[in-house]
């Protein structure tokens, strides 16, 4: 027979949820803007997963509180780029997230876009966004837009190579030959909400509002 069951109602903001925090072990999400130094010469990136290099992802060079940086491309916590909350905000190539606006190619390449203002949407990529348009329409914008940068990655490093060559990166600057796995916790669904929002305790560190009511995350009042 089936279940009667009310639906619990999503919490409101400032009700801490779940107990226990499920990301304990994790760094805390270092707040909207808050972007640690990043290796010279390494591209921005939009989110979580995304990064280049080693020491290229929110907490930046120093790593977070505690720890070592990341130490692999595809290992790094969250967004480089200047964080946004819409389309065509974003200050340069790789910086774009995508949601809610935007072209089915846009939003087919999150975390791809070749120029500014060109980003379908904000940035970081919350795990419960989903695009609204073209091949990934209904499906995870965070998992696609590791997907696409997997399947860049050799072009990728072969510019980075290239910009090493001509001396615009860092001397001794490390280039891996692979990419790493993103952080365990998130692995499966990119940065949630939860994480981001800081045990939502706070809506100010949600700056991606994606999908506005659609992403899950209901910070877009």
């Amino acid at each position: 027979m089936a279940s009667c069951a009310t639906p619990k109602p999503t919490p409101s903001p400032g009700v801490p949820v779940p107990t226990p925090y499920p990301y304990a072990n994790e760094p805390v999400f270092p707040g909207p803007g808050v972007i640690g130094p990043q290796p010279e010469g390494i591209p921005l990136h939009a989110c979580m997963g995304l990064n280049a290099c080693a020491g290229a992802d929110r907490f930046g060079v120093l790593g977070a509180p505690g720890r070592e940086p990341n130490a692999c491309a595809g290992q790094g916590y969250c967004a480089t780029g200047t964080d946004h909350t819409c389309h065509v905000q974003n200050e340069c190539k790789g910086q774009g997230g995508c949601g809610l606006y935007g072209t089915g190619e846009e939003m087919n390449n999150p975390g791809a876009n070749a120029c500014r203002s060109q980003g379908s949407c904000a940035t970081p990529i919350n795990a419960e966004r989903f695009s609204t348009n073209g091949p990934n329409r209904g499906k995870s914008v965070w998992l696609r837009a590791r997907a696409v940068f997997e399947a860049n990655w050799e072009a990728t490093r072969a510019e980075l190579l290239a910009a090493r060559h001509d001396g615009k990166l860092a001397s001794g600057q490390p280039l891996p030959a692979n990419l790493g796995a993103p952080p365990a916790a998130f692995a499966a669904t990119g940065p949630t909400y939860l994480w981001i929002s800081d045990d939502n305790e706070s809506r100010g560190n949600m700056t991606a509002c994606g999908s506005s009511a659609m992403s899950g995350a209901g910070g877009c009042s």
